[in-house]
C-alpha cells in the first residue's frame, strides 16, 4: 500500500517502511470471513409420511441453530464437565412427542410435537452430521392434548382450552404432589382462546415455580381456525395480546419469530417476551429420519425457547424459574429501544445467559424487564493505524509541495 511520495530523508523512508508493514501484519492477521452457511433442505416435518419406508435426510446447515450461536453454548457446558440439559425436565405439551430419539416409526396423527421434542432434544443426524437437539440431555416428557394443529377427521381432537386446562391442571397436580420435581420447563407450542379456568390452571402452574413458555400465535392457515379473522398480512396496530392463551399470561414466557419476512405466518403481540428463529432448524419426523420445520411458526420458536432454557439452566442450577427468565431477557439481544411486536424484548442467546453475570440485575424481578441493550459495536483494531497512515500521507505530501516550492530558489542560490 502506497503511503504517498518520499520525503528524501532515510528516516521518514524507514518510518514509512514500517508503518507499511505493521499494516500489512495486522491485515495478515485479522480473522477470516466465516463461511456463508447453507440452509437446511429436506423434507417437512408436518408433512413427512409414517409409511415411507427409507429415513429422511436433511442437507445443508442448521441454520437455525448457528444463529443462536448453540455449539458455543454446548462447548461452554461441556467445559464445565456437564452435559446440555442435564437434570432439567422439559414438558412438551402438544400433539406427542412419540419415540422421537428412536428410530422407528411414529404412530401418531401429527408430526407437530415429534418436530417440537427434536428441535429441544432431538438426535444428530448422523450422516451428513447435523447438530439437531439444543439441550440433548434433558429429560423430556410427552403430554398429548390434542391430534392434529387443523383438518380434524375421524374424531381427531384439535388445540382447545378445555383440553389444555386439563392437562396443565394435571401437571399441576404433579407439581403439588411432588412427582414433578426440580427445575421443570413447560412448553406450550400450541395457542388457544382464554377461559377461566385455563388460566387458573395457568396460575397453579406458574406459582409451582415451573417455567412455562408458549407460542405467542400463529396466523390462521398453519395452526388452526384461531384466533378468527387475522389471516392475510397484519392489520395496521394489530395486536393479539389479550386473544392467544396461554402466552398471553403475565407469567408466562411469550415467544415470537425473528426471521425476517414472517410476518404473513405469525401474529403481532405486545405480549411476546422472547424470540426464536422459528424456521430453519432441522428436526425429527414422525417416520425416525430427519427433516425441516416449515414455514416460520411461534412453535418452532417457543421450541427453540425451551431448549435454550434447558441449557443454560444447566449452568445455574441453583437459580429458580423466575431468575431464569430474568437471565434470558436481560441477555436477549435487544435494539436498545421499546419492545417489537414481533421479537419482544430480543432474540434469545444462549453463550450470554450462561456467562453474564447477573447479579446486578438485582433479586427482585420488576414486573417488565427493560429491553436489553444492543450488543456493543466490535472494536477497530486498525483504527490507530490507519489513523497513522494519514497523518503520515499527508505530512510526506505537505513535505513534497514545499521541496517543489523551495526548488527554483535554492537553484537561483547556487
Amino acid at each position: 500500500m502506497r503511503l504517498g511520495p518520499a520525503l528524501g530523508r532515510p528516516a521518514a523512508r524507514g518510518a514509512a517502511a514500517a508503518l507499511a508493514g505493521t499494516l500489512a501484519g495486522l491485515a495478515l492477521t485479522s480473522p477470516a470471513t466465516a463461511a456463508t452457511a447453507a440452509a437446511p433442505v429436506g423434507p417437512s416435518c408436518l408433512e413427512v409420511d409414517t409409511s415411507a419406508t427409507d429415513q429422511l435426510q436433511v442437507k445443508g446447515d442448521n441454520t437455525a441453530n448457528l444463529s443462536l450461536h448453540v455449539a458455543e453454548a454446548q462447548a461452554l457446558v461441556a467445559k464445565a464437565g456437564r452435559q446440555p440439559g442435564r437434570g432439567v425436565k422439559v414438558v412438551v405439551v402438544d400433539s406427542g412427542t412419540g419415540a422421537f430419539r428412536g428410530a422407528g416409526t411414529t404412530d401418531l396423527p401429527s408430526g407437530h410435537g415429534v418436530a417440537v421434542a427434536g428441535i429441544i432434544a432431538g438426535p444428530n443426524q448422523p450422516d451428513p452430521e447435523i447438530s439437531v437437539g439444543i439441550a440433548p440431555s434433558a429429560d423430556v416428557l410427552d403430554v398429548r392434548f390434542y391430534d392434529t394443529p387443523d383438518g380434524a377427521q375421524d374424531g381427531e381432537r384439535v388445540p382447545t382450552a378445555a383440553e389444555l386446562t386439563k392437562a396443565l391442571s394435571a401437571l399441576a397436580d404433579q407439581r403439588a404432589g411432588g412427582t414433578l420435581g426440580g427445575r421443570v420447563v413447560v412448553v406450550v407450542p400450541a395457542q388457544v382462546p382464554h377461559s377461566p379456568q385455563l388460566e387458573a390452571q395457568v396460575d397453579r402452574l406458574v406459582g409451582s415455580g415451573v417455567l412455562l413458555v408458549a407460542a405467542s400465535g400463529d396466523r390462521p392457515g398453519s395452526d388452526g381456525a384461531f384466533p378468527d379473522g387475522y389471516d392475510g398480512e397484519p392489520r395496521k396496530g394489530e395486536d393479539v395480546a389479550d386473544l392467544v392463551w396461554p402466552a398471553a399470561h403475565p407469567g408466562v414466557v411469550a415467544v415470537g419469530v425473528s426471521t425476517p419476512g414472517s410476518a404473513g405466518t405469525v401474529l403481532r403481540s405486545s405480549a411476546i417476551d422472547l424470540a426464536a428463529p422459528g424456521a430453519d432448524a432441522v428436526s425429527r419426523g414422525r417416520n425416525g429420519g430427519w427433516c425441516v420445520v416449515a414455514p416460520a411458526s411461534t412453535a418452532w420458536a417457543a421450541a427453540q425457547v425451551a431448549g435454550v432454557a434447558a441449557l443454560v439452566w444447566t449452568m445455574h442450577p441453583d437459580e429458580d424459574a423466575a431468575r431464569l427468565r430474568t437471565r434470558l431477557e436481560q441477555t436477549a439481544s435487544g435494539n436498545g429501544g421499546p419492545s417489537s411486536p414481533i421479537t419482544g424484548y430480543g432474540v434469545v442467546q444462549p453463550v450470554e445467559a450462561i456467562q453474564r453475570d447477573v447479579a446486578e440485575m438485582g433479586a427482585e424481578r420488576k414486573q417488565k424487564v427493560e429491553p436489553a441493550r444492543p450488543p456493543r459495536a466490535e472494536a477497530d483494531v486498525l483504527a490507530g493505524a490507519r489513523q497513522d497512515a494519514v497523518w503520515w500521507g499527508l505530512g510526506g505530501g505537505a513535505a513534497l509541495v514545499v521541496l517543489l516550492l523551495l526548488r527554483p530558489l535554492l537553484s537561483r542560490r547556487r
